[in-house]
C-alpha cells in the first residue's frame, strides 16, 4: 500500500517588506532622476508619473518599468505591478544583475500579496540566482518553503541567510521556530503512522487509521475557518498551530497551542477550535477512536 502524504501548509512567519535599496546607474534623463527621487521619498504616485514620462520616450526602459512596478506594488495595485515587473525583469540584462535581482524580489512581494506563492517562489529563485549575497532573499524563500511544509529546505535557507547576516536576532528566532516545529511535526507524523490530516489513503486497508473528517471535507473546513478569522488572502498572513483532541464521538475535547503568534490571536484560535462543529470521528478497524491532529489557523497579519 502506498500512502501519498499531503503536508499541512505551515506559514511560520509574515513576509516583511525589503528595505534594501535598489542599485541602478543614474540615467542622463531628468524625468528618470526625478522619478527615483520620488520613489526614495516614498512618493509612489509621483514616481509612477515620472516613470511614465520616461516610458513614453522609451517603452523598453527596464529600469523605469521596475521602479514603476515597485511603486504600484506599494500602492497595492498588484495586477499592474506584476505586469510592469514581469516585463522589467525580461528587459534588464546581465550588465546589472543586482538590479535584476531586486526587480525579481519586487515581483516576489507583488505575487505574495496576490496570494500566488508558486509564482512568488519562482521570482525569489531568480533573485537568488542573480544575487546570492542578500540575506533577505534567502529569508523570504525560507518563509515560502516553510509555508509549503518543506521545513528541512526552509531551515537550510535560513542558515544561508544567517551566514550572511549572523547578528540578525529576528532571523535567528525564525530559524529556531522552524526547527522546533519541524521536530514536533516529525514526531506527530510518526505517532500517527506517517499520515496527517490531509493524507490520501488506500481505504481498502482493513487496519488503517482513518482520521477525523470535517463535515464537507477540507474545503468546507477552510471556508469555516476563514469566515471565523476574517481571512483575506490578498494580505500577509500569520498562523497559529493548534493541537486538537477529537473524541470517539467526533467532538473537540481539548485544544492546545503548538505554535503560537501572540496572546490575542492564540486565544482567538483556541476559541475557534473549541467551538468547531462535530467531526466524523477517527476510526481504527472501523471502530471510532479518540485522535489528536494539528490544525493551522490563519489570520491577517495585525502589523499589516
Amino acid at each position: 500500500m502506498k500512502t501519498k502524504i499531503v503536508l499541512i501548509t505551515l506559514l511560520l512567519a509574515a513576509i516583511l517588506a525589503s528595505t534594501m535599496q535598489a542599485r541602478v546607474p543614474r540615467k542622463n534623463l531628468d524625468e528618470f532622476n526625478k522619478g527615483t527621487a520620488a520613489y526614495d521619498n516614498q512618493q509612489y504616485q509621483k514616481a509612477i508619473d515620472w516613470m511614465d514620462q520616461v516610458l513614453q520616450q522609451n517603452p523598453d526602459n527596464g529600469y523605469a518599468l521596475a521602479y514603476k512596478g515597485s511603486s504600484l506594488r506599494y500602492l497595492n495595485r498588484l495586477d499592474e505591478a506584476v505586469t510592469a515587473l514581469n516585463r522589467a525583469a525580461t528587459l534588464i540584462d546581465d550588465v546589472n544583475t543586482a538590479f535584476r535581482a531586486w526587480t525579481n524580489s519586487e515581483r516576489f512581494y507583488a505575487y505574495i500579496f496576490k496570494g500566488d506563492t508558486i509564482a512568488a517562489l519562482q521570482a525569489i529563485d531568480l533573485a537568488i540566482q542573480d544575487d546570492a549575497n542578500q540575506p533577505v532573499y534567502w529569508k523570504n524563500r525560507a518563509v515560502i518553503k516553510a509555508g509549503q511544509g518543506n521545513l528541512d529546505e526552509a531551515i537550510a535557507d535560513y542558515d544561508k541567510a544567517l551566514a550572511l547576516s549572523p547578528n540578525d536576532a529576528s532571523l535567528r528566532e525564525m530559524r529556531q521556530r522552524a526547527f522546533e516545529y519541524n521536530e514536533k511535526y516529525k514526531a506527530a507524523i510518526a505517532a500517527i503512522g506517517e499520515k496527517d490530516y490531509y493524507a490520501e489513503r488506500d481505504t481498502t486497508a482493513a487496519d488503517e487509521i482513518v482520521l477525523p473528517q470535517f463535515p464537507g471535507g477540507k474545503d468546507a473546513l477552510n471556508a469555516y475557518l476563514n469566515k471565523k478569522t476574517g481571512w483575506d488572502d490578498s494580505k500577509p498572513p500569520v498562523s497559529v498551530i493548534v493541537d486538537l483532541t477529537i473524541d470517539e464521538n467526533g467532538n473537540v475535547t481539548d485544544a492546545t497551542i503548538l505554535e503560537g503568534c501572540n496572546k490575542k490571536l492564540d486565544k482567538k484560535a483556541l476559541e475557534i477550535c473549541r467551538k468547531l462543529p462535530q467531526f466524523a470521528p477517527a476510526t481504527h478497524h472501523g471502530e471510532p477512536i479518540e485522535c489528536k491532529m494539528p490544525l493551522r489557523i490563519r489570520f491577517v497579519d495585525p502589523n499589516y
